[in-house]
């Protein structure tokens, strides 16, 4: 089955994307940042580079003050005065900003930024026509009647504006994903820097702008007629034009009726051309279809279909001939994918496996070196990117080493400029951003790998997980389920289905699931620690120290060692977990966490206060080198508030610590956390506050009555009552 093109997103230019794929050496070699990419102009957060050429670069950026995507560009400097070139885009972003048209792409603003000149614009999802002409072939006598009343409707806006559009060509027309066609690129780079005499596309310009004549309303409708002959016949004129063409000693004829309106919108006298675009919208108005019958939306699936169609007539033709598939075809067809029987798709099949099998050790590097291998081979190969991707961020969650979460911000942006219209990739970027704490972007990345595979377990279970960290415990358990229907022997599901109970305090269906979980993988170390919470929540501390060290048994790992340490604690083992976290820190991978829990667990012997401060500031070191890539996560960012809070850096510890409440104000952890660092910082009345909401939202007693930093809050008469120690003699005659 052959595949479509992406969706192009490059709405103010046709750039093309040149970068080379990044050679991986070998043993997980991490490509070299870009810093050519950036992430930020302005405000704007720049999320993938889309296109970059000779006058800027066009990014997929997220709007933080009204939350929404747009499309940048950013131009490069041209050696002119920066104040008069700016004035120039101004006053022609201006003119453009004023026009609303479903027709046209809007551009929302320009300005000047970190030294950068730029604009924004709306962003969509969809396909120049240049690329729909690829996938479909020429289109009948209707539909480009259809497409030429449209482009010539927003064209006519244009010219009402005192605007010329100066480029008109396939490429800077596109159809979005529910059928619209719209006019984009208006010349804001090109013809305002005053680049060239003569400004535009060969093949679509008319013979007097070629001569040197300026541009006129004549010379937009001239390019409309040609740009309406290549959608009809797949070429621009018998003469050879710049956009890509079907394969054909002849040039086809243009059916009856259409062929006298490009006749005159393309004739060599401007004065016998069209007067307006209207004009020649009104005479195509003619020829378009029905109502009813008119061309549905272009969806994905409708895409393929026509493709697959087309492609298949093409073969069935060529087959009869006796002539064989071009390379060229072939090359398209298999869109970098490597052929099934290869060596490079066995690699990339045994790749995912392991990747499935994150759990045990050395998987995940085993999976990094198979999609390496198979990029290397098939460097187009959008899939084995996006999976590299998932494995470069598997390695980051696993030692939280920056560099593994740079490659793999990398290796998903390559993903996207490959093919963003394949559902693993749209999923990919998805995961990480909502991981990074991007939830607005991230949700709507994944709801449109939903979109464009809605029977993928793995996409309904990342969009299930993104809802979760979300605290949207309905909407994710809908998904996660979603996820174990359509692929109910995959352990991840209900290992998933299990963790979101663990959070929203339901430990016996917790418990059911992650039985269910390692029913399929016994082995499993990863559900073995989630199995050990469950028993630590429900106070079964023999039982989760039993399965914890089943699990660092079987993969001695910082997590499953912390998670002990926590189940010492709570049994008054102090001196055992001293030693268990000890053992965790001294590991490699070791995190802020392990750090922090040693300080913890020193702190609360009181035996060890130099250790104590020592591990409380390596603990912040490591703990903000993490929250760099991810600034937005709940949990650690009031990890580090209580960090500070235990450092008495009150100033630094109220920062993060409100911070988190608002990222998570319904989190029983969190809110215990607060509670507790604001006891160490002497704030009572807040602190009994925050503890009574944890404890109302499900945490744990026990806990809560163990911990030494709120033994004086436990005596006070405030205190929730479940925790609330009773008072000496002593105490009570104080009273008095």
């Amino acid at each position: 089955m052959t595949e479509s093109p992406p969706p192009e997103f490059t709405l103010m230019d046709d750039l093309p994307t040149t970068t080379p794929p990044q050679r991986l050496g070998e043993d997980l070699a991490i490509p070299e940042s870009d810093a050519s990419h950036l992430k930020a102009w302005g405000d704007f957060q720049l999320l993938q580079r889309m296109g970059h050429g000779g006058f800027g670069e066009v990014y997929r950026a997220w709007d933080p003050v009204l939350e929404r995507e747009i499309a940048v560009k950013l131009l490069l400097p041209r050696g002119l005065d920066p104040e008069q070139e700016f004035a120039s885009i101004v006053a022609e972003a201006r003119a453009m900003a004023r026009i609303r048209h479903p027709n046209i792409v809007s551009v929302y603003g320009v300005d000047r930024r970190d030294g950068r000149v730029g604009f924004w614009s709306e962003f969509v999802r969809g396909h120049t026509l240049t690329a729909v002409i690829a996938m479909d072939g020429p289109m009948d006598k209707e539909t480009t009647a259809q497409i030429g009343v449209s482009l010539c409707d927003a064209l006519a806006a244009v010219h009402n504006a005192g605007l010329l559009h100066r480029d008109i060509k396939a490429s800077n027309a596109m159809r979005d994903e529910k059928g619209r066609f719209l006019l984009m690129d208006f010349g804001l780079s090109q013809n305002l820097l005053g680049t060239a005499a003569v400004s535009g596309t060969p093949g679509y310009l008319a013979p007097e702008v070629l001569a040197g004549h300026p541009a006129s309303v004549q010379s937009d409708i001239y390019a409309i007629g040609i740009l309406l002959r290549f959608l009809s016949t797949g070429r621009h004129s018998a003469a050879q034009g710049t956009e890509p063409r079907l394969a054909s000693s002849t040039t086809p004829l243009l059916p009856a009726g259409l062929e006298q309106i490009i006749q005159k919108a393309t004739d060599r006298d401007p004065k016998l051309r069209y007067a307006s675009a209207v004009q020649m919208r009104e005479e195509l108005r003619s020829l378009e279809k029905p109502q009813a019958e008119a061309m549905p939306p272009a969806t994905h699936g409708s895409l393929i279909r026509r493709k697959a169609l087309w492609v298949a007539a093409l073969v069935l033709v060529l087959l009869a001939a006796g002539i064989a598939f071009a390379p060229r075809l072939l090359r398209r067809a298999q869109n970098g994918a490597p052929g099934q029987g290869s060596p490079a798709y066995q690699d990339y099949l045994s790749a995912e496996d392991a990747l499935l099998r994150y759990d045990k050790p050395g998987n995940t590097d085993k999976a990094i070196a198979l999609y390496q291998s198979v990029l290397q081979r098939s460097p187009n190969y959008a899939l084995a990117e996006a999976g590299l991707a998932r494995a470069y961020w598997r390695k980051y969650f696993d030692t939280s080493e920056n560099k593994w979460a740079d490659a793999a911000t990398q290796a998903s942006a390559k993903a996207i400029e490959m093919n963003p219209n394949l559902a693993a990739v749209q999923m990919t970027v998805g995961m990480i951003h909502v991981d990074q704490g991007k939830f607005d972007v991230g949700l709507q990345e994944l709801q449109q790998a939903v979109l464009l595979d809605p029977r993928s377990a793995d996409v309904h279970a990342a969009l299930g997980e993104a809802y979760r960290q979300q605290g949207r415990v309905a909407d994710a358990k809908n998904e996660i389920q979603t996820a174990i229907d359509l692929a109910p022997d995959n352990w991840r599901w209900p290992y998933l289905l299990g963790a979101l109970q663990i959070d929203s305090g339901d430990f016996k269906s917790a418990e059911q699931n992650l039985n269910a979980a390692l029913a399929r993988t016994a082995d499993n170390t990863r559900v073995l620690y989630n199995l050990g919470i469950v028993y630590q929540k429900q106070e079964r501390l023999p039982e989760a120290q039993a399965v914890l060290e089943k699990a660092i048994d079987l993969d001695p790992n910082v997590d499953s060692m912390q998670a002990l340490g926590r189940a010492f604690l709570l049994q008054g083992k102090n001196q055992q977990a001293i030693n268990v976290y000890r053992r965790a820190a001294g590991l490699k991978t070791a995190g802020y966490e392990a750090w922090g829990n040693l300080a913890a667990a020193y702190q609360r012997s009181g035996q060890y206060p130099k250790e104590t401060t020592e591990a409380y500031q390596t603990a912040v070191a490591l703990a903000l080198a993490q929250i760099k890539n991810t600034p937005e996560n709940p949990y650690l960012v009031s990890v580090l508030g209580q960090y500070y809070a235990n450092l008495h850096d009150e100033n630094d510890a109220l920062k993060y610590l409100r911070k988190s409440l608002v990222l998570a104000p319904h989190d029983p952890d969190v809110l215990e956390r607060v509670g507790e660092s604001y006891e160490v910082l002497g704030k009572r009345e807040e602190a009994l506050n925050f503890i009574s909401q944890a404890l109302k939202l499900g945490f744990s007693v026990r806990y809560a009555k163990s911990v030494p930093a709120l033994k004086a809050l436990r005596e006070d008469p405030s205190a929730p009552e479940a925790i609330r120690e009773p008072r000496t003699a002593n105490q009570q005659h104080g009273d008095k």
